[in-house]
């Protein structure tokens, strides 16, 4: 919890964005993934449902790809900083991932039983 909370004080506002917007994107696909779940006849609109469900993910890497570049030309600016901030600054910087997977994922455990569910159609 403390990495957390170091790493929302610490943030940019890049970080804070692409954190918003992943949280944004799942909170308006999980209602969305519901209703096409339901109200689809067929396995298409699941499938889409699926590619579109690592939106979140795919959101979150590119801040995580940021956050770790912008770590690693800090530490290649100030050599003598110590280990310990190193591996905090780089702990802290997968915490976006982690928030997109958790998206990605519930979007996906939507999708997923309507998906099993859903027959074929046959030609």
């Amino acid at each position: 919890m403390e990495i957390l909370i170091s790493f929302l004080k610490h943030s940019s506002v890049f970080e804070l964005l692409i954190i918003i917007v992943v949280i944004l994107i799942t909170l308006v696909m999980i209602p969305t993934g519901i209703w096409i779940v339901i109200a689809s006849r067929s396995r298409k609109p699941i499938y889409f449902l699926l590619v579109l469900a690592t939106l979140p993910l795919l959101l979150s890497l590119l801040g995580t790809f940021v956050t770790v570049w912008r770590t690693e030309k800090l530490i290649a600016e100030f050599p003598d900083v110590s280990a310990e901030v190193v591996t905090t600054a780089r702990r802290e910087a997968w915490i976006t991932t982690y928030i997109g997977a958790a998206g990605t994922i519930l979007i996906e455990l939507i999708a997923v039983p309507g998906l099993i569910l859903k027959k074929e159609k046959s030609a």
